[in-house]
């Protein structure tokens, strides 16, 4: 999903009055240089930890605030530069809003996070987390929020700030929306310091398009991976599938990450667990959200598993994903069993079909080229990162699969794939088990074949490929085109 800058983020908080700390937007050199002191940010879409990439600087003299704002306006991508006032903060807290799609008891709402605990190190902190579920029909008064805030000073205005960002939550149809820190000021007000927001394209009103216009980045400077990720998207419209490679090397001493990372509640925890570590490298930013296919999925793990570099895999959503769990999980195993260098991996699962997600991996566990080790939605990453230093390798396993032969049964062009039927397993021609177990009747068994039922439509699960090796004998395969780019 797409990300805005602080800038643009700003203007809509702004529209519904949430309090901000004082900041000009720069998108050239000005004439007359912001009074010191100033905090210097970068505006760069899908930027993150800029502090720690030096897009961030606090300026106090006016030399540093001419250098500053020259080189970072020289930055790739950067759109502008947003100077912010410094202010005097007593306290920082931590604020988002995320898209929850719900699931069968559940019906779809949004959720505020908030932790009394803000700012830099927020990762380590997520059992301070409050959340607060509430209805994108009828979102939550003051005393609502008020209730939830227990203990804390100053509550009911922090309060009205919340139900503030929610109604810009909820105006705009934001997936994420993120205040971190929120400032407490000597006298008891909240102002919001950095925010960043996330939508859906296909939800920006007419009305909005040019405050939600985002540059695309251009393909002259797109890695090959980027551009097998590209292809990818083309062939395979469905969802988002959204892959940027690191335009730095990993440091030495720290783990290089290769991240898949659904959705923006994924991706902001994400960020919230390695923004104040200095061991822990991401070698790419990512988002597969949006409801794509199990194909999808795995062609887009199968490149973000190509990285050279990377060491270890991690999947993270939000923990309340509208993606099917177990087509998901169906993915990864396809995705660790044929590629030429699978990655152990630390694999978080929460939303639909999540325990028989959970499952199928375990059942697999051990015939896996590489370890990996699954974890419950109520596990942030932060606690699954703990776990890095153990299963990350140096020296990446080298494999080569070779798909059995088998005949061609039929092709589909939306998602795209082959699927191969294997009459060799099947001796006594009975219809297996795969054909029983589509969920949609796309499958069907006519004349000693499988074919396809055109009053269907193929989801691109792989559950038919999932059920045909583990409960059958492997009548039935799926052949998934790979970009040139992809090991």
């Amino acid at each position: 999903m797409p990300a805005l800058p602080e800038y643009k983020t700003r203007i809509l908080l702004e529209n519904h009055d949430v309090p901000l700390v004082p900041a000009v937007f720069h998108d050239a050199m000005p004439e007359i240089l912001p009074e010191p002191v100033v905090f210097l940010k970068a505006q760069i879409p899908g930027a993150t930890s800029r502090a720690g990439r030096g897009l961030v600087r606090r300026a106090s003299t006016p030399d540093e605030i001419a250098n500053g704002l020259r080189e970072l306006l020289a930055e790739e991508n950067c759109q502008g530069v947003l100077s912010a006032q410094a202010v005097d903060i007593k306290k920082e807290y931590y604020a988002a809003c995320l898209l929850d799609f719900g699931d069968g008891e559940n019906l779809p709402g949004g959720v505020i996070l908030f932790s009394p605990d803000g700012g830099t190190g927020i990762e380590g902190r997520t059992s301070s987390l409050i959340k607060i579920k509430f209805s994108l029909l009828n979102p939550p008064s003051t005393d609502d929020i008020e209730k939830q805030l227990e203990g804390i000073p100053n509550s009911t205005e922090l309060a009205e700030f919340l139900k503030k960002m929610t109604r810009t939550f909820i105006g705009y149809k934001l997936t994420v929306l993120e205040t971190n820190p929120i400032a407490v000021l000597a006298d008891g007000s909240h102002i919001a310091v950095d925010c960043r927001a996330e939508f859906e394209k296909h939800a920006v009103s007419r009305k909005n398009a040019e405050l939600f216009k985002v540059p695309e980045s251009s393909t002259s400077d797109s890695t090959p991976l980027e551009k097998a990720v590209e292809a990818i998207n083309a062939d395979d419209p469905a969802g988002t599938g959204f892959f940027r490679a690191s335009r730095e090397k990993a440091p030495e001493g720290t783990i290089a990450v290769a991240t898949n990372l659904c959705g923006g509640g994924g991706k902001m925890l994400w960020e919230m667990t390695t923004g104040g570590r200095d061991d822990i490298f991401s070698l790419n930013e990512s988002d597969t959200s949006g409801g794509l296919s199990g194909f999808k999925s795995y062609r887009i793990l199968r490149a973000i598993m190509s990285q050279p570099e990377a060491q270890v895999l991690i999947l993270t959503g939000s923990g309340m994903a509208f993606q099917n769990q177990y087509h998901l999980a169906s993915a990864v195993w396809k995705a660790l069993k044929e590629s030429a260098t699978p990655l152990p991996s630390l694999l978080r699962f929460g939303g639909t079909d999540q325990v028989k997600a959970m499952e199928l991996l375990e059942q697999v566990s051990q015939s896996l080229p590489v370890k990996i080790r699954t974890f419950r939605p109520e596990i942030f990453p932060n606690a699954m990162v703990e776990h890095l230093s153990e299963i990350a390798t140096d020296h990446r396993v080298q494999q080569k699969f070779t798909p059995e032969a088998g005949e061609l049964a039929f092709e589909v062009k939306t998602p795209p794939a082959r699927f191969i039927y294997h009459p060799d397993k099947n001796p006594d021609n009975i219809e297996p088990i795969c054909v029983k177990e589509c969920p949609t009747g796309f499958l069907l068994w006519e004349n000693g074949r499988i074919v396809a039922n055109p009053e269907a439509k193929c989801i691109g699960c792989l559950v038919c490929e999932t059920v045909s090796i583990l409960e059958g004998n492997g009548e039935l395969t799926i052949e998934l085109d790979l970009p040139g780019e992809v090991l």
